[in-house]
């Protein structure tokens, strides 16, 4: 860990929006922006797939299993440049706990993904929204989804255990993770998310 480190320590805070593929999040960090904007609170909306340079390496070795650990590092680096690069606080759809539950899927340790990515996940607040598989099912049901590999593949059951497993993991090691009930509506749930992340951003002098 970069404890010597004091860049680290002057990170802006990051709070990113973690669940399973279909649970909700886009449109959730959508209504949340739209709230905090509404409330005079400055900040960064990214994503850690699709912000930035990495964004077309990323998606490319997404669609395969052959080059997990590539993805992996690519993934951490997209993380590296963002919050190296940040001006504000930010606002992120995905972030560690991704790598923890879709590269583990692809075959790689766990304890491996946590030590190549733990220094990013300093000032970082992650929200994991959580639905039993039968719920999730149901909200899919009625979404058109974009396939990947790990889409087609991952079952619904594994999918919310492996995101369970790895936020107990963050937990244990003293990260903020705050695991959030995603079955109410989505303006409720939106209202709910936006009222915690409006005193981390204004900590942060944001406002």
């Amino acid at each position: 860990m970069f404890a010597d480190d004091s860049r680290t320590a002057s990170w802006f805070p990051i709070v990113a929006l973690e669940g399973p593929s279909g649970i909700g999040k886009s449109t959730l960090l959508h209504l949340i922006s739209d709230r905090l904007i509404r409330d005079g609170i400055r900040f960064e909306q990214c994503s850690n797939n699709d912000s930035g340079r990495w964004s077309t390496v990323i998606r490319e070795l997404a669609s395969g299993p052959d080059r997990p650990l590539t993805l992996a590092l690519s993934t951490a680096a997209a993380r590296a440049e963002l919050r190296e690069g940040a001006q504000r606080p930010q606002l992120c759809d995905r972030f560690v706990i991704s790598t923890l539950v879709y590269q583990r899927f692809a075959g790689l340790p766990m304890e491996y993904l946590y030590a190549a990515n733990h220094p990013l996940l300093a000032a970082a607040v992650t929200f994991v929204l959580r639905l039993d598989a039968e719920a999730l099912l149901a909200r899919r049901s009625s979404q058109v989804r974009k396939p990947d590999w790990f889409k087609d593949r991952l079952g619904i059951g594994e999918e919310v255990e492996l995101y369970d497993q790895a936020a107990a993991l963050l937990t244990a090691n003293g990260h903020d993770v705050r695991m959030m009930d995603a079955s109410a509506d989505e303006k409720t749930l939106a209202a709910q998310l936006a009222a915690e992340i409006k005193p981390i951003f204004q900590r942060s002098g944001a406002s």
